[in-house]
């Protein structure tokens, strides 16, 4: 008699987050036991559902006197190539310990079928059972359905996201278009032609930050600069001088592009970044300079993560200011020396690799330094 396996698969592990399952489990009870501490933490995820359908199969097959065994495995909550590894590595675990000749297959959805072609080289694959949990018809049912869906972080930012920028592109298309044909004509018919645009972009604007949960992220930030008015920091004085530089950058660059916004759109974009970028860069070297005077003072060694970073800043923004001096000496926007232009792309160009380098030879040395000690 041939030994089958019913497999479970739970590729983002629920049973592991929500339930404190430790996986693999192997045989009716534990499966009794892990379905128990999911459906009691999460009676809706529709996993538990797969894990009692499986031992459905089950308790069928043992009617029919079969030699049958049923184990779950589980991956990781980071969906993606280390919750694969993970299971990969279960699924060894089980057939080392049931040693079956078929398996039958138990998902709660199509996330799980990508895991399947890795099973199947492994232990052949008699049938695949799909599993969905009925839900009640109508309105009510539908709706509910969505808002749980949208209450989901991972899911949120996996369907809402993309919504959000595309209706944000689409919208400023038109409300672009609508600016450059006021420029040329000064006619306020097109101001007006903008409402529509607007809306779509305060709808996509609007997504994105419940998509992202933009409001809790900033309500953190206010905390903790709360935390940082209540016991002053060096880190906060270097903040806020980050972003009044920023704002700076801001203005310049609004006030630089005001005369020629009849040059077309490549030449206001240039004169834009060669106003912003080096405001910008400072106010960025600001903000790390404040956090690396702030742990230095604290921990009384030089964070060289934060050094690294700023000299990368500066080097992008010297490959930024080359480009753009470059292209416009090639489209006739102005005049800068090609040795000026050389210069710049140099400077970025050693910068970054410096920073590079030395980022390696840091993570080699503790890397020593953490081989010495064991």
């Amino acid at each position: 008699m041939t030994k089958t396996l019913i497999l479970v698969v739970d590729r983002d592990d629920d049973f592991g987050e929500k339930g404190g399952v430790e996986t693999p489990v192997i045989g009716i009870e534990a499966a009794k036991v892990a379905a128990m501490s999911l459906g009691v933490e999460d009676p809706e995820d529709s996993d538990v559902n797969a894990l009692f359908a499986a031992m459905n199969i089950y308790n069928d097959l043992i009617k029919d006197n079969d030699d049958v065994e049923i184990a779950l495995i589980c991956g990781d909550k980071k969906v993606g190539h280390r919750s694969d590894s993970m299971l990969i590595s279960e699924l060894e675990t089980v057939i080392d310990i049931v040693k079956p000749e078929h398996a039958i297959l138990v998902g709660d959805g199509a996330e799980d079928e990508y895991i399947y072609p890795i099973i199947s080289s492994r232990v052949p694959i008699d049938s695949v059972r799909k599993v969905y949990v009925k839900q009640a018809p109508g309105v009510e049912g539908f709706i509910y359905i969505i808002s749980k869906t949208l209450r989901d972080p991972q899911k949120k930012k996996r369907f809402l996201a993309p919504i959000g920028i595309l209706f944000c592109f689409i919208a400023l298309v038109y409300i672009l278009a609508d600016i450059s044909a006021f420029v040329a004509t000064n006619s306020v018919s097109y101001l007006f032609s903008m409402t529509a645009p607007m809306v779509v972009f305060l709808i996509g604007g609007l997504t994105l930050i419940y998509a992202y949960d933009a409001v809790d992220i900033i309500y953190g930030y206010i905390d903790l600069i709360r935390g940082e008015l209540k016991s002053p920091s060096i880190t906060l004085t270097f903040k806020i001088l980050s972003a009044v530089l920023f704002l700076t950058a801001v203005v310049i660059a609004l006030f630089s592009i005001k005369d020629v916004l009849n040059n077309g759109i490549l030449f206001v974009t240039m004169e834009f970044l060669s106003s912003f970028l080096w405001p910008f860069a400072f106010s960025m070297f600001l903000n790390y300079m404040g956090q690396t005077i702030n742990d230095y003072v604290e921990t009384k060694e030089l964070p060289y993560g934060l050094i690294t970073t700023i000299v990368t800043i500066m080097g992008f923004s010297f490959i930024v200011q080359g480009v753009v001096d470059f292209l416009k000496n090639y489209m006739g926007y102005g005049t800068v020396d090609v040795f000026v232009v050389l210069v710049e792309f140099l400077i970025g160009v050693v910068s970054i690799i410096a920073s590079s380098v030395f980022t390696v030879i840091r993570k080699n040395s503790s890397v020593e330094e953490i081989a010495d000690e064991i």
